[in-house]
């Protein structure tokens, strides 16, 4: 099952899973969130950040999704990233975070990471519509 790790400016990742748990049910929202601050330095976030990645990969990689590239936690995203690739887990981000990709990841979690990061941003494209 692929792990699923939020990084985006708060409180939108709290947001998202108490969003996640009313759409699937607590036991369908399995995932790390972290919510960064204006005030946090990127420093002092990215172990965390790190862990979690490390503690989500069950064997079939995490995917790290955040809100903006180019913004602080997204860089704080990459250089977690890039930390656990050096460590041997098989991750990678999608940025532009919103609730279409948050349910379509945790609902293809089941699939490879490949596969999981391709619905969700499939998901997230997807649902952006006019509407009127």
């Amino acid at each position: 099952m692929t792990g699923i790790v939020i990084v985006v400016h708060a409180p939108l990742g709290e947001a998202m899973r108490e969003f996640a748990e009313h759409v699937l049910g607590e036991a369908g929202v399995q995932m790390a969130v972290h919510d960064i601050q204006p005030d946090d330095m990127p420093d002092s976030r990215v172990p965390a950040v790190l862990r979690d990645i490390r503690a989500a990969d069950k064997g079939d990689g995490v995917l790290v999704l955040t809100d903006l590239i180019g913004a602080t936690p997204a860089n704080i995203a990459k250089r977690a990233v890039s930390g656990a690739q050096a460590q041997g887990t098989q991750c990678c981000i999608v940025a532009g975070l919103n609730t279409s990709m948050l349910l379509r990841a945790l609902t293809s979690r089941d699939l490879s990471l490949a596969e999981t990061r391709e619905k969700a941003l499939a998901g997230g494209v997807q649902g952006c519509l006019r509407v009127d």
